[in-house]
């Protein structure tokens, strides 16, 4: 007869199944439901004491709570011990709004990510909770990597290591989704989880927290505005449009850099973005506006992705409505999109001694000059450019991208990495250009982008392979 595990381990209790030992096993050996799944079988959670709990640790009341129930009857006040102790994911969340939020990942707004768990931790079964672990795994990601503006945030006791936030986050999504937990949490949550994946190189867990999103988006119509809730307010709008195309880039990036196809193209989009208020101030409306010209840069660059990438074996009587955009095309809609800029953002620089911006605008055109000419060589590329524009183009950027302070590339991460390596690459495909006249040229580059990123190799985990990338791609474009 099976027997129930007197504990159940890490699978089993994080997705409430019934955790099954095998008697023919040692007591150590995976149990039988996690073979079932095929899922690694372990037991390192914290051991919790059986009981009565202390007032302190109280857990919300299983029953439904009445509208304005005080929040801080329903969670949990950590010990100073704990990875989830209240000052230190206070922590986090600060570190948070101080670089994730301001640069990269604006999923929830700001407000919300000071308020909202300012009294405590909530029920470890609420998307809620969810969410912040998914938002402390981040920011222990980039507390670890020194990447702040503000390094006052790093003073202190060392907080915990990213992969203990992940792991609880990911060990309390449910197996089997109730229709009514269809909550921006979760969608929140699945993204913060696929970027933290990115950041920290894990291509396997990028795609299936990219999966769970889609599929929430594809349940809950996430993907046309018209499917929304028609009782909820603008500003409840704005939100859910950003969080949509934060996590759109993400995977337009991520399409980019690793070859993967797009789960949802823009075509197939009717989400409008976040609206510019005259009651905003002149520089978060500068933020703003930046943040949707690059939006439309990664739209742009999704076309330049299935350009280079079409399908070269689709049937004669499908293709027709498949064809590519015309050589040009590509390069006049940048054209279009740079000449329509706002007027607010050519005010923008990288120069990190202009002291007149604040971090994140400086931020954002670090961010605007990257993806401009990402999307410049490609367009170049599928137009076949002669060689020496495309030069052209890496050298304007190389030039300004070195007036950009360090805290800049730290807190980029990974992403300005690929990035980098990207340039690297389709410089070394134009070096074979034109019999390869240009080959010298594009080996200077290339070295070049190769020590700038080996310069960040003690800042940036994914800088060392792809320093030895571009040194490989060097050695080649000369041979």
């Amino acid at each position: 007869m099976r027997q129930r595990a007197s504990s159940a381990c890490d699978f089993c209790h994080g997705r409430g199944l019934r955790c099954r030992s095998d008697p023919q096993q040692s007591p150590g050996a995976p149990c039988l439901t996690c073979r079932d799944y095929g899922a690694k079988c372990t037991r390192t959670r914290p051991v919790r004491r059986r009981g009565r709990k202390p007032a302190t640790r109280a857990l919300v009341s299983p029953s439904p709570e009445p509208s304005g129930t005080n929040f801080h009857s329903r969670c949990i006040a950590a010990t100073q011990g704990d990875f989830r102790c209240l000052s230190t994911i206070r922590r986090l969340l600060n570190i948070y709004v101080d670089t994730m939020y301001q640069c990269y990942f604006p999923f929830l707004p700001e407000q919300d990510l000071i308020t909202r768990w300012a009294e405590g931790i909530p029920d470890a079964s609420t998307p809620s909770y969810v969410l912040l672990m998914s938002l402390c795994a981040v920011s222990s990601q980039s507390a670890a990597l020194h990447a702040v503006f503000d390094e006052s945030l790093l003073e202190g006791h060392p907080l915990p290591a990213s992969e203990q936030y992940f792991e609880e986050a990911v060990s309390r999504i449910p197996m089997h989704m109730p229709q009514q937990q269809h909550d921006l949490d979760f969608l929140r949550a699945f993204g913060l989880l696929a970027a933290y994946s990115l950041l920290r190189g894990n291509h396997s867990e990028l795609h299936r927290y990219l999966g769970l999103y889609h599929a929430l988006v594809a349940q809950c119509g996430f993907h046309d505005e018209s499917r929304w809730p028609a009782d909820i307010t603008m500003s409840d709008v704005d939100e859910r449009r950003r969080l949509f195309w934060c996590v759109y880039r993400l995977e337009i990036h991520s399409a980019c850099v690793l070859g993967h196809v797009v789960r949802l193209p823009e075509a197939q989009v009717s989400v409008m973005y976040p609206r510019i208020t005259p009651a905003m101030s002149p520089e978060t409306q500068a933020w703003t506006a930046g943040w949707d010209y690059i939006t439309d840069l990664f739209r742009l660059l999704e076309y330049a992705i299935f350009s280079l990438r079409g399908c070269k074996n689709r049937r004669t009587a499908l293709a027709i409505f498949c064809d590519k955009p015309s050589p040009t095309t590509l390069l006049d809609g940048l054209a279009r999109l740079k000449a329509n800029k706002p007027h607010m953002l050519h005010a923008l620089t990288v120069n990190q001694d202009d002291d007149s911006q604040s971090n994140r605008c400086k931020y954002m055109a670090v961010q605007i000059l990257c993806t401009e000419t990402l999307v410049n060589i490609m367009a170049l590329l599928y137009c076949k450019a002669p060689a020496r524009e495309v030069m052209d183009v890496a050298e304007s950027f190389l030039e300004e991208l070195t007036n950009a302070s360090l805290i800049f590339f730290k807190i980029a991460g990974s992403q300005i990495v690929h990035q980098l390596l990207g340039v690297g690459r389709m410089l070394h495909n134009a070096s074979h250009y034109e019999h390869g006249q240009h080959r010298a040229e594009a080996k200077r580059l290339i070295v070049f982008i190769g020590d700038l990123v080996k310069n960040l190799e003690n800042d940036i985990p994914s800088a060392i392979e792809a320093a030895e990338q571009l040194h490989e791609l060097a050695t080649t474009a000369y041979t």
